[in-house]
């Protein structure tokens, strides 16, 4: 499992996922996260595989009303929201850059 490049500037907190985004992932991200931490801004270019921990995470971080940028998810993201059946209730902001 690759470490992301994870750093903060100001309110947000940028991450450039290196590999796979999963529970350890996950609680990694949290531990960066403070009080004033209301956006993320994640690259997901280099991710490969992303679980419903990181699904769920992502979900429970936009609905608490903060920002989510998420940089070139992988086609998987979109396949686990409809499985989680999310895809017709979430609307993430996807950012394309290809």
């Amino acid at each position: 499992m690759s470490i992301p490049n994870i750093h903060k500037d100001g309110s947000t907190l940028n991450i450039k996922m290196q590999g796979g985004f999963n529970l350890w992932i996950k609680n990694m991200i949290l531990n960066h996260i403070n009080k004033k931490t209301n956006l993320l801004k994640i690259d997901l270019t280099e991710c490969k595989i992303i679980d419903s921990e990181g699904i769920i995470f992502l979900h429970q971080w936009q609905q608490e009303g903060k920002e989510l940028h998420l940089i070139n998810p992988p086609e998987v993201f979109f396949e686990l929201l409809e499985i989680l059946e999310l895809d017709n209730s979430w609307q993430p902001n996807v950012i394309n850059t290809d």
